[in-house]
């Protein structure tokens, strides 16, 4: 009885300290792994929406759409913007008057108002105007670039319909250290907010 009963007791040891071991509970048998939190994954740059680039018609722009694309195009391209195409519907010949036309530009559509004026020469006079900005961007690396930041990468996608709320994450370094900022559309025109990415 005695023989059984010690081997119980070191069978009971042999478990015990087996479980010591196993790295069960806190103590120092835990590794770092189970002390240390798991990193952060890193954002993807670009729009938080994916934006499916729009190919314009085929036809080719009208006599009244071509002036008015040219100068419209010229307007934009300081934003970073190109105007690959104007449609607009039907011109009736009146004048005063005035047109919605959708502008292509860098794969996204933006409504576009065409006002009409009178006729001056047998030319018509007219101002377009869009109706909701398009973030470029381009223009929006340009902006890092001139706020001190070098490598930025914003992402594949050309443009974005400039949507209140609109988030685009880019990848920036600065003074050799890598980080990521994003640019917040503040209002339908276009206008953004950089910040640190949280």
């Amino acid at each position: 009885m005695l023989r059984t009963s010690l081997a119980c007791l070191a069978l009971l040891g042999l478990v015990l300290l087996g479980g010591c071991t196993a790295g069960g509970g806190s103590g120092s048998g835990a590794g770092p792994a189970s002390t240390s939190t798991p990193s952060r994954p890193s954002p993807t740059v670009g729009g938080q929406s994916k934006v499916r680039p729009k190919s314009p018609p085929t036809a080719p722009m009208d006599d009244l759409e071509k002036p008015i694309a040219r100068q419209l195009a010229a307007e934009v391209a300081p934003q970073g913007l190109t105007l690959s195409y104007l449609d607009c519907p039907t011109w009736n010949k009146r004048v005063p008057g005035h047109l919605y036309c959708v502008g292509y530009f860098n794969g996204v559509t933006a409504r576009v108002r065409v006002r009409l004026r009178a006729v001056t020469n047998g030319a018509v006079r007219f101002e377009a105007t869009l109706q909701r900005g398009v973030i470029a961007t381009r223009r929006l690396v340009d902006q890092l670039r001139g706020d001190g930041y070098t490598h930025v990468d914003c992402g594949d996608t050309p443009a974005y319909p400039a949507r209140v709320g609109t988030k685009v994450v880019c990848a920036v370094s600065r003074h050799g250290k890598d980080a990521y900022v994003v640019a917040t559309v503040t209002n339908s025109s276009g206008a953004v907010q950089i910040s640190s990415y949280e």
